[in-house]
């Protein structure tokens, strides 16, 4: 029988690997779709969108622990639901940067700038781990 802990802990790696397609189905789209004809964007507007994009992905790796700290102190909720909730939220802000390169995409962009924002948010998904969810020691020790 599954426990809820390894429940959660499927469900977080069927959404990351979710993440991971949807987010080269962007790329793909991005890429096939060529944007309307105008004038490229202009550098400044190019790097602050890209700053944006990298701290979203920073932001993804270490919001939730800044988070988890703050939340220690509600009661409302449990260890496993924060636990699942920093998850969404670290895949989030991975798939922000993501966005933040299509709508580079359609402004008309650096290129490699584009590439580099989808290949950095796809890598994260991808080397991103949200360790194991609580309850799962508790529970692998009640068993023997």
């Amino acid at each position: 029988m599954e426990t809820k802990a390894q429940s959660a802990a499927r469900m977080m790696r069927v959404m990351k690997y979710a993440f991971v397609v949807a987010a080269l189905l962007i790329a793909y789209v991005a890429f096939a779709i060529p944007g309307r004809p105008g004038p490229p964007a202009n550098q400044p507007l190019q790097m602050a969108i890209a700053i944006v994009a990298i701290s979203s992905l920073v932001a993804g790796f270490f919001l939730p622990q800044m988070i988890s700290q703050v939340a220690q102190s509600s009661s409302t909720t449990t260890d496993l639901q924060r636990w699942f909730t920093k998850g969404v939220l670290s895949l989030a802000c991975f798939d922000a940067c993501i966005l933040f390169g299509l709508v580079l995409h359609f402004l008309h962009g650096s290129v490699r700038l584009v590439g580099f924002l989808f290949a950095a948010g796809i890598v994260a998904e991808l080397i991103w781990n949200p360790g194991e969810p609580p309850g799962t020691e508790d529970e692998q020790s009640a068993r023997r």
